[in-house]
């Protein structure tokens, strides 16, 4: 199941298309819209487009519009959530930045901080692309759990997933990177190189029945959000897929955020995606 908070917003139709786009390659092929409103609806006619779209992808709609009366919409599409702790929940960042910060301070921040099941955010920054990416990077942190991160959101694009690249951005402090000898950056990078090898195996055994191109880079940097960003634009890629943890969410500190550092600044769409508790 995937479950889509929908805010009838622009950006919110934009995130609709990755909605479809993920249910229709889902096994179930259904998607569960959820829309918090404060009083009268006025979003039929986008929610009818919306509709459109799933009939053409093969995917049953159901429309859930729940009154806010008071409550807070996190809380609001949290209880449904709890029905569903297999789903991937779908939520949108914001489509302006305010106070620099596309995600920190929303209904999607506290999507990641309580929701049960996996969740996806997304910054949509070419319309055009239409929930289909095709090419798609995943900057990888150095996590044990390795990919697991962004598994709910990649096992589910499907078709629209044909080709995947591994970006593993060795992280050292300004004052090493500078210092570095050619002798220490090729130990870091094989060092790296290995911890890649074991993520590319893990994806090709959870991502088996799905048939995309794979390739991987690694690199030392000590400005991992800007390395992120040359990666995408040198491989032309449509979607970065960033996996998050509670630790690397955006709170306080905004703007040196890296997540944060990436919706701002990204040649491309952008998915925040945190796996199940």
């Amino acid at each position: 199941m995937l479950l889509f908070a929908y805010d009838g917003s622009l950006n919110g139709d934009f995130v609709a298309h990755y909605a479809v786009r993920c249910a229709a390659a889902s096994a179930d092929k259904a998607l569960w819209l959820v829309h918090v409103h404060e009083g009268d609806v006025h979003v039929g006619d986008r929610i009818q487009r919306i509709e459109s779209e799933c009939r053409v992808a093969g995917v049953t709609l159901e429309v859930e519009l729940v009154p806010q009366r008071g409550r807070g919409v996190a809380a609001l599409i949290l209880e449904r959530a709890e029905r569903e702790r297999s789903a991937l929940l779908m939520a949108g960042t914001r489509l302006r930045p305010r106070n620099l910060a596309y995600l920190a301070r929303t209904v999607s921040a506290d999507l990641f901080a309580h929701a049960p099941c996996a969740v996806a955010a997304l910054r949509v920054v070419h319309p055009g692309t239409l929930g289909h990416p095709e090419r798609v990077l995943l900057p990888l942190a150095g996590h044990p759990r390795g990919a697991s991160g962004a598994l709910p959101l990649l096992s589910r694009l499907g078709a629209g997933l044909s080709h995947l690249h591994v970006l593993f951005v060795r992280q050292v402090s300004h004052l090493r990177f500078r210092s570095l000898n050619a002798a220490s950056a090729e130990r870091l990078l094989a060092e790296g190189r290995g911890f890649v090898r074991r993520v590319e195996h893990e994806l090709r055994r959870e991502l088996c029945e799905r048939h995309f191109a794979m390739d991987a880079s690694v690199v030392v940097s000590d400005d991992v959000p800007k390395e992120i960003l040359v990666q995408a634009g040198r491989h032309r890629s449509r979607l970065i897929c960033l996996g998050a943890s509670e630790r690397s969410m955006p709170q306080r500190l905004v703007y040196g955020n890296p997540i944060e550092q990436v919706l701002r600044d990204a040649p491309c769409d952008v998915a925040v995606v945190r796996s199940a508790r």
